[in-house]
């Protein structure tokens, strides 16, 4: 596989593996390990799409209750 970027970002990385002492595919293999357990995967499994607030036993909302426009 081949990927194309800049002399200036090739130049950095290849100066951070040698900072680490590793090579440029460990380094990369290292910061996408990273970036793995930062991010979890957008479809996970369990996680709401929105948030759930357990707020107790509520009963029916009426207009007045929300808006303050009825008099």
């Amino acid at each position: 596989m081949s990927l194309e970027i800049s002399r200036e970002i090739e130049a950095r990385i290849t100066g951070e593996a040698r900072k680490y002492g590793v090579s440029v595919d460990a380094l990369l293999e290292r910061l996408m390990n990273e970036h793995a357990v930062i991010a979890p995967a957008p479809d996970s499994v369990g996680q709401p799409e929105l948030p759930v607030l357990h707020m107790g036993p509520m009963g029916a909302f009426h207009r007045r209750d929300i808006y303050d426009d009825v008099r």
